[in-house]
């Protein structure tokens, strides 16, 4: 029975769900699973630490639907300096932190068959993995590229330098590809569904006899959207779910703004929205977002139209761009989502079968890069 380890700076207890707590609960019904959360501290939930809610529960070991969580919170962290003259201090900080790792995390890592670590600032840890576990299988599952995410030049230059200690690495998209030393141990294993959730029926979350559309989730989250779109259409209630304080001062009467809730809670929301909302900044967004995006995947999973920006089309059905910045192009946009007659279908695997292409890619013709 293998027994896994993931290190993240997600934690599988949280509201918001990632690809990673997908994985983690498949391999959790596969054999026993460790979940280490890290990079909680004072100066994090000062710049509005998505895990706020569970600094009660850290520093403990806790079992939540077969999963061992540790939430590893610390009075400071290392970070980015974003100045070359403190690079010495930024490495001493990021090397300090990494001895500090507590005892439980060593053990789980002694004791695991295979470590997932997730892109973000987990690789700083893949030396210290294959030190203290040398058989240990290290498979890296990069949910995003880390110089788009604005790590620390300490993270990406231990990556690259510890890269070859990698086994597998896992792309959810291959516009991936070019942000890797090499390709040599990359297999594509895209983000996986739940269909079934799309066949229940859920209660309508929404005002009768408005129009409402959804918004999910804080990731490169241009609040100019709906600034413009509250004001264009009137009629229209926008909700937006889970995008902190990015949506701090937005302030009109079709702006509904929800906190973070958990996953299942949101799934009504999608259900009987008229269209979603992807509502990305344009910030040089990179290419792989076109594959990654899971609002945009879960709107098709439901069979909604969504308004996104023109660099997030990828000529896929159901989605109708807009400029940022641009209400025009905004009102052009939300009119065709609502008018929308194409059919919308989502072409994905089950996370089961993505989990399985990761472990055995060489079963898998389509996870050759």
């Amino acid at each position: 029975m293998t027994r896994s380890l993931f290190i993240s700076v997600h934690d599988f207890r949280s509201l918001r769900k990632a690809s990673i707590h997908f994985i983690a609960t498949e391999m959790a019904r596969r054999g026993p699973v460790a979940f280490l959360s890290i990079g909680l501290s004072t100066l994090s939930l000062r710049r509005g630490d998505t895990r706020a809610s569970l600094v009660e529960r850290a520093n403990r070991v806790e079992m939540v639907d077969g999963v061992e969580c540790y939430l590893w919170r610390m009075p400071w962290h290392p970070f980015n300096m974003r100045r070359a003259a403190l690079a010495p201090v930024e490495r001493g900080l990021f090397w300090l932190y990494r001895k500090m790792l507590p005892t439980i995390a060593r053990r789980w890592i002694r004791s695991a068959d295979t470590v997932f670590i997730e892109s973000g600032m987990a690789p700083i840890f893949i030396s210290d993995v294959r030190k203290l576990n040398p058989t240990a299988r290290i498979i890296y599952l990069m949910s995003d590229d880390l110089e788009v995410v604005g790590c620390a030049d300490t993270i990406k230059n231990d990556f690259v330098r510890n890269f070859d200690m990698i086994d597998t690495v896992r792309m959810p998209s291959r516009y991936l590809l070019e942000r890797l030393p090499h390709a040599r141990s990359a297999v594509f294993a895209p983000h996986g569904i739940d269909r079934s959730i799309a066949d229940r029926t859920y209660p309508n979350p929404y005002r009768e006899g408005r129009t409402s559309c959804v918004s999910i989730g804080s990731m490169l989250f241009d609040r100019t959207f709906f600034e413009l779109a509250a004001r264009l259409r009137p009629d229209i209630d926008f909700h937006i779910i889970g995008a902190g304080h990015a949506t701090d001062g937005l302030d009109a009467p079709n702006i509904i703004i929800h906190p973070e809730m958990a996953f299942e809670r949101t799934l009504a929301y999608l259900q009987h929205a008229s269209f979603g909302v992807a509502p990305y900044r344009d910030a040089n967004t990179p290419r792989y977002l076109l594959d990654t995006s899971l609002k945009l995947r879960q709107f098709a999973l439901f069979g909604i139209p969504a308004v996104c920006p023109d660099f997030a089309l990828n000529d896929t059905p159901g989605r109708y761009g807009y400029r940022p910045g641009n209400a025009q192009s905004i009102g052009q946009a939300i009119e065709a989502a609502l008018h929308s007659t194409e059919t919308i279908e989502l072409d994905a695997h089950s996370w089961p079968e993505i989990v399985q292409r990761i472990l055995t890619p060489q079963d898998y013709p389509d996870t050759r890069v």
